[in-house]
């Protein structure tokens, strides 16, 4: 019998993924707002709308003529409340609605969380550049102030003035779809991504990264994050105490069963800070390539079985490999594009896996300034057999270095 999939949404790059998800017993369709050339030739049925916008995608499915899927998900793209309401109208495996926006709107993680008893940074909510004010007094500065409502770190600011606060709060209250922002406590310290699932209240980890933080602050308030590391420099029981931490953080918000993505917080005197959980997989390639490349674990296999209600396969969720990768950025931050080439000129070195813009680029393109985790320049991934990570770092250095772009000089 033939499974029909449906995979709503695409993550940065994670089109790549889908040839991977064919099969002879599968349909598998497809729903992105960026449709590309690997996405038309992976899916049976491909449709363009708003991934983000459930109202959106079932009028794309009625016009279809889809009435009936047997699974559905998506690739690091940031809808998981998307995936419930498919899942609920389809009658396919599924977290109820409610659920995920428990986990997709910040402060009502942050409440569930600290309802739960986790370590959290002071925070509180506002509608307002007044009730933001009134936000900052109580949790104190520095402070980070987000939109409640965006993810891939949208209107994501550092404040340490009170002066600054009102033009910051203003942004980011711009930038939220339904006008309400989180000001949380800035803490300092290491940070990291663990990806999971969670099924029966066990946690099943296939992979833990250190977030390459070197540049955080250059682009103030603005943060830029410029990679992820593996394996980590984190201490065995450490990666366990996080661990912990984040099946804490599941069980609180029943993200069960669920693909599970988190970004924590290691400050400097050994606390560990749940900052994101949410219940979707881990975006940006990093999951099914940066991961895969230092693990040798695939966890696309499980996430099909997880949408259409089967058992994983835990054994494929167990290391094969010990090496390192590494995906490093370069950020977009200005200039006037003189001349680019092909970035795959230099995915022939040794220990490069890709190479990538992450901007469409041409002569003559003036280039903005950077404000966000969106406006990546280029990327590249690397790996090397040692897990030593310092050999994948070096690769990824020098291919960054070697790419094919060239800016205008400035006008004296």
């Amino acid at each position: 019998m033939t499974e029909r999939l449906l995979a709503c949404g695409l993550g940065s790059g994670m089109d790549r993924s889908l040839a991977e998800l064919r099969s002879p017993r599968r349909e598998l369709l497809v729903v992105t707002d960026a449709p590309t050339d690997r996405a038309r030739a992976a899916a049976d049925l491909l449709l363009v709308c708003d991934p983000t916008d459930s109202t959106a995608v079932l009028a794309e499915l009625s016009a279809a003529g889809v009435s009936h899927l047997d699974g559905v998900f998506s690739l690091g793209a940031d809808n998981p409340p998307v995936i419930s309401v498919l899942a609920h109208r389809f009658g396919c495996p599924g977290l109820p609605v409610e659920t995920a926006l428990d986990c997709t709107l910040k402060d009502r993680r942050l409440a569930i969380l600290r309802g739960a008893g986790l370590d959290l940074p002071r925070f509180a909510t506002a509608e307002s550049v007044a009730e933001a004010l009134r936000a900052i007094a109580e949790v104190g500065l520095p402070a980070v102030i987000k939109p409640s409502d965006q993810t891939g770190s949208l209107g994501v600011m550092k404040v340490e003035s009170a002066e600054a606060v009102r033009q910051t709060a203003a942004e980011a209250l711009r930038l939220s779809p339904v006008g309400r922002i989180v000001v949380e406590e800035f803490l300092e310290g290491t940070e990291h991504t663990l990806a999971a699932f969670m099924v029966d209240g066990e946690l099943h980890r296939f992979g833990f990264a250190d977030r390459e933080y070197g540049r955080k602050e250059e682009f103030a308030p603005y943060f830029f994050e410029g990679g992820d590391t593996l394996p980590s420099r984190l201490a065995p029981e450490q990666i366990e105490e996080v661990t912990d931490t984040v099946r804490r953080g599941a069980r609180a918000l029943r993200l069960d069963p669920a693909v599970i993505n988190t970004d924590i917080l290691r400050t400097r005197d050994g606390r560990v800070v749940l900052l994101e959980i949410t219940c979707r997989l881990t975006g940006a390639r990093i999951a099914t390539e940066v991961m895969r490349l230092a693990t040798g674990v695939d966890p696309l296999p499980n996430l099909v079985r997880l949408a259409l209600g089967r058992p994983l396969e835990l054994s494929e969720l167990r290391p094969t490999r010990n090496g390192a990768a590494v995906q490093r950025f370069l950020p977009a931050d200005g200039g006037v594009v003189e001349w680019v080439g092909d970035p795959r000129d230099v995915t022939r070195r040794a220990g490069v896996h890709d190479v990538f813009w992450g901007i469409e680029l041409a002569p003559g393109m003036v280039v903005p300034p950077y404000r966000g985790g969106a406006d990546v320049l280029a990327g590249v991934i690397a790996y090397a057999d040692d897990p030593a990570e310092a050999e994948a770092e070096a690769i990824a250095d020098r291919t960054l270095r070697a790419l094919p772009l060239r800016f205008k000089a400035p006008a004296e």
